[in-house]
């Protein structure tokens, strides 16, 4: 066929493979050649060793986790409830706060809370506005409201509770309206105990690789890595997790749980 590239051309040669006949009989082609094979030789085993290595390094190395968890009781609280005035006036709304929010601490501190554990809020000012008979707000001033709240923080979390629970009847009683928040608890020695936890869960881990290297007939060595996890505070006989943590304030009674991540070198 007249469009073959092997076919004879006028320098006596066969195209394509005619040309590159006679380059590798050129002198020095030869060694260029088998410098590229063992160029992409090396290369290629380099690359093998690496993966070997990379493998080796792997399987040499034991990967854990450590769990550690501690029952806590919460040693502090806090809570808070807010009164609030409405009037015609600004004064007038000023007078009945006042007479509101001297009800309820002379309420507190009736219930056994010292002067020094009660802690007042600002006041805050905001303003109605009528309505018309559709619905819609108008720009006609219907009355001032002026709210307060106080707080208390103290170590006697049962006062705390049982005052969240009666001061809303008590309050109702003397003519006045209160709106009272949930108690919250917490554990001071926080800190503290996270500390002793991870040296607990720490310990964990590395009883369990020990386990494990055993059971293969290998043994412990050095600590590669170490990791920690989320800190968990949840309350008593719950299991409730997080990726970023739980921290519990409605419970007296908490579990505090930590989980570590260790690698260590297996020998």
């Amino acid at each position: 066929m007249s469009g073959s590239s092997n076919a004879p051309n006028e320098d006596g040669g066969y195209g394509t493979v005619g040309r590159i006949a006679r380059w590798i009989s050129t002198p020095g082609a030869g060694v260029f050649l088998l410098g590229a094979t063992l160029a992409f030789a090396v290369l290629g085993a380099s690359d093998t060793v690496g993966r070997a290595l990379k493998t080796m390094k792997q399987e040499n190395v034991i990967r854990v986790k450590g769990v550690a968890e501690l029952d806590v009781a919460s040693d502090r609280g806090g809570w808070s409830a807010t009164v609030s005035g409405k009037a015609a006036t600004l004064a007038e709304a000023d007078a009945e706060r006042e007479r509101a929010f001297a009800a309820l601490r002379a309420f507190l501190l009736s219930k056994g809370f010292r002067e020094e554990e009660l802690v007042p809020g600002s006041v805050s000012i905001s303003r109605l506005y009528r309505r018309d008979e559709k619905g819609n707000q108008t720009n006609e001033l219907e009355a001032y409201v002026l709210a307060q709240s106080l707080g208390a923080r103290t170590g006697n979390l049962e006062l705390l509770r049982t005052t969240a629970i009666e001061v809303t009847g008590a309050m109702v009683k003397q003519g006045f309206e209160v709106s009272s928040g949930s108690p919250s608890f917490t554990v001071s020695t926080i800190e503290q105990t996270k500390l002793d936890l991870l040296e607990k869960a720490t310990a964990n881990a590395y009883e369990r690789a020990q386990t494990l290297a055993r059971g293969s007939g290998s043994g412990v060595g050095s600590l590669v890595s170490a990791s920690q996890g989320v800190y968990q505070i949840v309350g008593r006989g719950q299991t409730g997790s997080s990726d970023y943590g739980e921290f519990d304030t409605d419970s007296i009674l908490k579990t505090a749980r930590v989980v570590v991540t260790l690698e260590y070198a297996v020998r």
